[in-house]
């Protein structure tokens, strides 16, 4: 056969080529994955219990050894790639006040070729937890406040908004705080924004929302940390009563925001988002339930609920954990359940009908439930009571019915509960916030007034 010019040409322009992808695949192997940010960085000090370690590199991943990466002390958890970043996930939140050594393993291999060499070790220092809280400031708009669990530090104001903050939540890695304010614009009375800021107050700024002539409220962070969800109800003509609410997305890193649902009739509140970040759960006033809808298949799971109120995920994102009112005849009360979104089946953990059980919050471990306890249509205050996961060993930590206990939060390393408290013998009682030893029993008081305690981990 007869081999023209031109196929002579063709022939040497493809050997070329192949020569030269073999010669990029040789020099990327001889170069080494090159290894841009880690996350937190090297000595990083007062880093969140909360945090996901990550690794960015120059080049998109194709594959890891197992284990990629591990830790001194032991740390269990996930671990994923998405393009140049390389995410593990601990199970449990790390130890506080803690030196943690990262190993990152060779045979890290990007999508061109080249390997990570050798492995590449760091340390970082987690910090101790603090506490965060709404509590009026001098000039009476309710501000958050930051304290230290030990309580022999006086809390720090860390917001400054002009106008009363009304909800917030901290985001996963604890690095912002996403809050509500009601507006202090003119003509916008009984409106309210969504604000963010850095957790030590630096840096607050109006999120860009169209939250005009609305009220925008109850900010839920996705695990990724950089979406938002919240509730948004309609004011039709100011002083108005505002619309029923529906649930809204926010992008943080483009600003988008827009309905979860396409269906504009469909209502929402209340929402929480599974820690797996899988699942939304959020009270339907249409369903008279909670609706669990799934955010990979679009799917929803009804479970029927009377009481409206939030529920609490377990750590694994299996079970919820929600309170209901349960009646026979003329006698009710109301029980806490824990429904399984694999088995969608229900069971009942409530010690007979005749209480008042409500507010139940999992253990970072997942093994256990604070939730709050009292004699059904009792005037006695709600008590702080602990369980096992599947509702049995009940047991009080609290015992004065004097006192209503709700709110509750659980430190991340599961040695301590604050909430908030109201004395209902005292007249024109202010809330406060405790805090509580579960081993000891040992309370302590952390600030009045305030409400709404929660953990910057």
């Amino acid at each position: 056969m007869k081999i023209s010019r031109f196929d002579t040409i063709i022939w040497s322009i493809v050997s070329l080529l192949v020569g030269l992808i073999l010669l990029v695949i040789l020099l990327g192997n001889q170069l080494g994955l090159e290894v841009l940010q880690l996350r937190p960085g090297l000595d990083a000090a007062t880093v969140s219990t909360k945090i996901h370690i990550q690794v960015t590199f120059a080049d998109d991943l194709a594959s890891i050894p197992n284990p990629a990466i591990t830790f001194s002390p032991p740390v269990s958890g996930t671990t994923s790639i998405d393009g140049k970043t390389l995410t593990f996930q601990p199970v449990t939140p790390l130890q506080p006040n803690t030196d943690y050594q990262v190993i990152l393993s060779e045979g890290i291999s990007a999508e061109n070729g080249r390997r990570l060499k050798e492995d590449i070790t760091w340390q970082f220092h987690t910090s101790q937890p603090q506490i965060l809280f709404i509590k009026p400031d001098e000039n009476d708009p309710e501000q958050i406040y930051i304290a230290d669990p030990s309580g022999t530090i006086v809390p720090k104001q860390l917001s400054q908004s002009p106008s009363s903050i009304k909800a917030f939540a901290v985001s996963p890695d604890g690095s912002r705080i996403a809050y509500s304010a009601t507006t202090s614009e003119s003509g916008q009375a009984g409106t309210s924004d969504i604000w963010l800021m850095n957790s030590d107050g630096s840096d607050a700024y109006l999120l860009l929302l169209p939250c005009v002539d609305a009220i925008c409220s109850n900010p839920e962070w996705l695990p990724d940390g950089h979406r938002l969800i919240y509730e948004r109800r309609q004011i039709p003509v100011p002083g108005a009563a505002a619309g029923n609410p529906r649930l809204y997305w926010l992008d943080l890193l483009t600003g988008e925001t827009k309905p979860v649902f396409a269906d504009s009739q469909r209502l929402g509140l209340f929402p929480v988002v599974s820690p797996d970040g899988k699942w939304l759960s959020f009270v339907s006033p249409q369903d008279m339930g909670i609706q669990l809808y799934n955010f990979d298949d679009g799917t929803s799971i009804l479970v029927p609920n009377r009481m409206g109120t939030a529920v609490n995920w377990r750590p694994d994102s299996q079970t919820i954990a929600m309170a209901d009112i349960v009646t026979q005849e003329q006698v009710w009360g109301i029980n806490l359940s824990l429904f399984d979104v694999n088995t969608e089946t229900s069971v009942n953990i409530s010690e007979g009908m005749q209480v008042d059980d409500s507010g139940p919050v999992w253990s970072p471990d997942g093994q256990q439930i604070a939730f709050g306890h009292k004699i059904a249509r009792s005037a006695m205050g709600r008590q702080i009571w602990l369980m096992n996961a599947d509702g049995s060993h009940q047991i009080p930590l609290t015992d004065d019915t004097d006192i209503h206990h709700i709110n509750f939060a659980w430190s991340p390393d599961g040695q301590f509960i604050i909430y908030q408290r109201y004395n209902l013998e005292e007249l024109y009682a202010q809330p406060s916030v405790w805090i509580i030893d579960i081993q000891s029993g040992e309370t302590m008081e952390i600030a009045t007034p305030a409400m709404q305690p929660t953990w910057l981990p």
